[in-house]
């Protein structure tokens, strides 16, 4: 298996009936990554990437504190970009 293998393991049905997919994945830990596969007709995707713990502790209380003081959008594109989260979609979808 490569670090950039996303495999549908099984689909399980939660206590609702909605279908819960289980993924096996293997992804590269230094560079973002986005990956995604077919499940029930869905495109299942995980993304990683690493960063300092105190980058991720640090984007987390703002968001939570954007959420706490009400923000009808708490969650801003340099949380994404602090995360890495933006260049692993861009890699996806240049892929």
């Amino acid at each position: 298996m490569s670090d950039t293998t996303l495999t549908v393991v099984e689909i399980a049905y939660d206590d609702d009936g909605n279908p819960v997919v289980h993924i096996d994945a293997w992804q590269a830990l230094q560079t973002p990554l986005m990956q995604s596969v077919q499940a029930e007709g869905l495109a299942v995707y995980t993304a990683t990437g690493a960063v300092p713990y105190s980058v991720a502790e640090s984007v987390q209380a703002d968001i939570r504190s954007r959420i706490d003081a009400g923000s009808s959008s708490p969650v801003l594109k340099s949380h994404l970009d602090d995360l890495g989260i933006t260049a692993a979609v861009q890699a996806w979808a240049s892929s």
